[in-house]
């Protein structure tokens, strides 16, 4: 049984059509629960009584952590590819609705065989996004199971490459950024390697180049940046307390089947950065320490829940971490909230800030808890923001401000996150010399401003429906020959595009020109160079912005020059 586990705000949804014949009787009306855990649950091959019990079980004590007795059972089938029969399948959902009525929880189940209009609004806090998995086999496993390879009948040439498929993406609406990122040849996504995009040159350049406008930043706010090792052995989040709360979302793995520790691949830098920090003695003089990290990260999601490249199982986030004395807070708050204001400004993106509190599960005292909020919402107030209060929905190691920006359709995203830490530093007994000469405790603030790099890809994509602006598109100009005669000289301008320092490529086949303006067109390219007979006499550009307005007799310098103010500019 694979279950998702979602503490929402509220889930509404409405059964349309009854996808298997099987299907339960249910009204086709609109169904809205509020303040509620929503189990999204298949039912898988071998899935029993006995594994509905261990779910409700489990189910019923983290009711109890979040003091809520509102429980929904959501068939989703989604989450597996063993599914039980539907014959099978509704009798063990059955089961977990009568075990759970038995325990006192206010339960609710919706209909089993319906395709159905959703919409699930998920809370905040860490706790409040859970995967869940249960077999019969869990239950008297004593010694460790056989490696998945061994023993397996050896697959053909043809059977291995016929799984190397790429993901195929139809049906979707062509402003989709999946869409939009295989006409611009951005990304793929291909089965080996479920739910972790493949970057192609383009879309690495786009990535690399969001990566060096905030690296430039931050470099002048006096960063420094390091990497780290992906891999590291799980009692590192033991002792950052991430085990506890994380671990069904982290990819595990053991270096040899006998071996008996396990090494998880990072789904977070905070530890490891903390291992850097830990790495010499550090003064009162040194800090505020800014420490950036742009690490690949792993985290294991459920297939039924990544969508593209907003939520993925591999990421980069431009993440950060400033390790300071508790009178340097304020401060360091306040110029993380301009450096917001400075990214986000680059690409008109609204945002709003709230603060998430403090989490029914949480480390260190409520008093702690209190002041490190109050010097959150200070520093907003401090700059003319009044943000939203998001109750219980703060890491559980600190409050944080988390920000929601709005794309061009009207969509929010929460993005940006500034999260304020007393607990780790404790966790992992940091300490630096004071002024005094003794040793005192820092304070960790955790922040990233893209947040997920991929997401935010998928955002921009959307958001500008493909037409990214000239600073950061793959492609910036592309040059066209209008017959054979002509190349020499498209060549000539393309070298001397790429010499200036521009991104650009040619079309100089055997084609007509409308079709190559065509094709320019269609892959979003900012600025099209068509060189004629005029333009080789001349020694002139004929210039095609993507918009269609066309200029003629324009001097190479002139462009490279103009493009550049753009570029300088972010657009």
């Amino acid at each position: 049984m694979k279950i998702l586990q979602l503490h929402a705000d509220f889930i509404e949804y409405k059964p349309i059509k009854k996808e298997i014949p099987s299907a339960e009787e249910a009204k086709t009306e609109s169904v809205r629960e509020e303040e509620i855990v929503v189990l999204f649950t298949a039912v898988e091959e071998g899935d029993d009584g006995e594994t509905a019990k261990r779910a409700v079980a489990e189910a019923k004590e983290f009711l109890g952590k979040l003091r809520v007795n509102k429980l929904m059972i959501y068939p989703f089938a989604h989450l597996s590819q063993s599914l039980a029969k539907p014959s099978d399948a509704r009798p063990v959902l059955q089961n977990m609705f009568e075990e759970a009525r038995a325990k006192g929880i206010e339960v609710r189940k919706a209909p089993f065989g319906w395709n159905k209009a959703l919409q699930v609004k998920v809370k905040g806090h860490p706790l409040a996004e859970m995967s869940r998995s249960y077999s019969r086999s869990d239950q008297k496993q004593v010694a460790a199971p056989p490696h998945p390879e061994r023993g397996r009948r050896e697959r053909s040439a043809e059977e291995l490459l016929s799984r190397m498929k790429k993901v195929e993406h139809t049906g979707l609406p062509k402003d989709d950024h999946r869409t939009i990122g295989e006409k611009l040849d951005l990304f793929s996504f291909y089965e080996p390697s479920p739910s972790m995009p493949y970057w192609h040159d383009k879309g690495l350049t786009l990535k690399n180049l969001l990566i060096e406008t905030i690296r430039r930043e931050i470099k002048k706010r006096g960063y420094v940046e390091i990497s780290t090792a992906l891999l590291a052995n799980v009692d590192l989040w033991k002792v950052s307390g991430h085990f506890e709360h994380y671990i069904d979302n982290m990819f595990t793995t053991k270096l040899r089947a006998e071996d008996e520790e396990t090494f998880g691949f990072k789904p977070m830098n905070c530890p490891s950065t903390i291992l850097y920090y830990m790495s010499r003695k550090w003064s009162y003089r040194d800090l505020p320490l800014r420490v950036a990290d742009f690490d690949l990260l792993f985290r294991k999601e459920l297939s039924g829940v990544v969508t593209g490249l907003f939520r993925v199982k591999s990421f980069t986030q431009d993440d950060a971490h400033i390790f300071c004395t508790d009178e340097q807070v304020g401060d360091e708050l306040k110029a993380l909230i301009d450096l917001v204001d400075y990214l986000y400004g680059i690409f008109k993106l609204e945002y709003y800030p709230k603060v998430s509190t403090m989490p029914e599960e949480h480390m260190g005292s409520e008093e702690q808890w209190k002041r490190a909020t109050e010097i959150l919402t200070e520093a907003l107030k401090s700059k003319g923001i009044k943000p939203v209060i998001k109750e219980k929905e703060g890491a559980f190691y600190g409050p944080k401000i988390d920000i929601d920006v709005r794309d061009s359709v009207g969509r929010a995203w929460q993005l940006a996150t500034i999260q304020l830490d007393y607990q780790l530093p404790q966790r992992f007994r940091l300490t630096y010399v004071g002024a005094d000469g003794h040793e005192h405790t820092p304070v960790i603030i955790h922040r990233v401003i893209y947040g997920s790099l991929e997401r935010f890809i998928g955002i921009l994509l959307e958001h500008y429906k493909g037409n990214l602006p000239a600073w950061i598109s793959p492609v910036q100009v592309r040059v066209l020959s209008l017959s054979d005669e002509h190349k020499k000289r498209g060549e000539d301008v393309l070298e001397g595009l790429k010499v200036a320092g521009l991104r650009a490529d040619g079309d100089f086949e055997s084609a007509t020109i409308s079709y190559k303006v065509r094709n320019a067109q269609l892959q979003k390219i900012p600025y099209v160079i068509v060189i004629g007979e005029k333009e080789v006499e001349s020694e002139s550009l004929s210039v095609r912005t993507r918009d269609g307005k066309v200029r003629e007799g324009v001097r190479l310098d002139d462009f490279v020059r103009e493009v550049g103010e753009r570029t300088s500019k972010f657009e």
